[in-house]
């Protein structure tokens, strides 16, 4: 049970509180809970680091699992809440949403750091220390770089793996061209480009200021980043914050990793080409989010003028909020386009574009 001295010290700033919205996950939440216990973090702090584990409709023996692997670690004080939501809310959207309310709330208004992972995952053991580094260098949100399982990815097949580490090289290959077009000065280049809840850390006054996450039924997380850089927040991708998930390919959230790797897999037994965004399409979204960003500063009437001119509505928000909600929706990568061109002409298209910005950045 967690005790008002207990919420006292969890006040101080730059603590941080770990939160894992989980399934049916007895085999793995031990696993991910030795790999908090390790953490470089713990090497330097006073306080135990402080878990918590929102089981969301659950019917196995997670609960147990995650109380008897913690009281083997001294360094971890888990907080656990079983909840059964209704059928409509059964998602790791209101799961995620409750662990991160309950960490803010034990925070109250320190400047703690709410981290959130998945309970498939394995965080890397400096994963706190870098985080709260990043955030001391000025980032409000942090998203960490996720890997794979290794061993599990080989048991899916070669051809599997081909495809995979296509889409990895268009990703990175996307995310250095959006640094060479429209630079970001918090988030340099070399970066990663993932943001997910397998790997996110946010200042708590940040996450309050926002009204928190909001409890979609898919890519809650996503939506959330898209929210914190939308009211003006600085995300940062730092190389050194680092996550392995596992490969499985029965999750247990709909729409999440799980169901991409079954998809990839039934498209290599198909026969089916893999298809992404047109590189062309991507640089032309962000040379548009590069002229957003330029007008910054500029007076009111001038940044409405220019917006139109771009074909873009303002808001009824100040310039500034109405900038940073377009560029959030300007990304390198957007989820929802379809994909249309095979991934290895991407990707000799994208080498050439990034060629040309490095030679016109020389000559400047």
């Amino acid at each position: 049970m967690t005790t008002r001295g207990d919420i006292d010290r969890l006040s101080r700033p730059g603590l941080p509180i770990v939160v894992v919205p989980a399934r049916n996950e007895e085999a793995l939440l031990p696993r991910l809970l030795d790999a908090l216990s390790r953490q470089t973090f713990l090497t330097h702090s006073a306080e135990p680091l402080e878990v918590v584990i929102v089981l969301n409709n659950t019917d196995d023996g997670s609960r147990h699992a995650a109380i008897m692997a913690a009281a083997r670690m001294p360094r971890i004080c888990l907080t656990i809440e079983e909840v059964r939501f209704s059928p409509a809310e059964a998602h790791v959207g209101f799961a995620r949403k409750l662990a991160m309310d309950i960490a803010s709330d034990k925070i109250g208004v320190g400047a703690g750091v709410i981290l959130t992972t998945d309970a498939d995952a394995v965080p890397d053991g400096n994963w706190i220390e870098a985080n709260l580094r990043a955030i001391r260098a000025g980032a409000d949100l942090v998203g960490g770089r996720i890997v794979g399982d290794r061993e599990e990815e080989e048991r899916l097949g070669p051809h599997f793996q081909r495809r995979a580490q296509s889409y990895a090289r268009y990703a990175d290959l996307r995310d250095e061209l959006a640094s060479l077009i429209d630079p970001v000065e918090h988030d340099p280049w070399p970066r990663h480009h993932d943001h997910s809840g397998a790997s996110l850390a946010v200042r708590n006054d940040i996450y309050r200021r926002v009204g928190g996450l909001d409890p979609l039924p898919l890519r809650e997380d996503l939506a959330f980043v898209a929210k914190v850089e939308a009211a003006g927040y600085l995300l940062r991708h730092p190389q050194d914050v680092a996550v392995m998930v596992s490969a499985r390919t029965v999750g247990r959230a709909s729409g999440g990793m799980a169901d991409c790797l079954r998809t990839w897999i039934q498209a290599e037994e198909d026969g089916t080409p893999a298809l992404v965004e047109c590189p062309y399409s991507v640089e032309r979204r962000l040379l548009l989010r590069r002229e957003i960003r330029s007008l910054d500063g500029f007076p009111s009437s001038l940044i409405k003028q220019q917006l139109s001119r771009l074909g873009l509505t303002p808001g009824a928000e100040s310039p500034s909020q109405t900038n940073a909600q377009l560029r959030a929706r300007f990304t390198a990568d957007d989820p929802d386009v379809e994909g249309t061109v095979p991934v290895a002409w991407a990707i000799s298209q994208l080498e050439r574009m990034i060629a040309s910005h490095k030679e016109l950045a020389d000559a400047a």
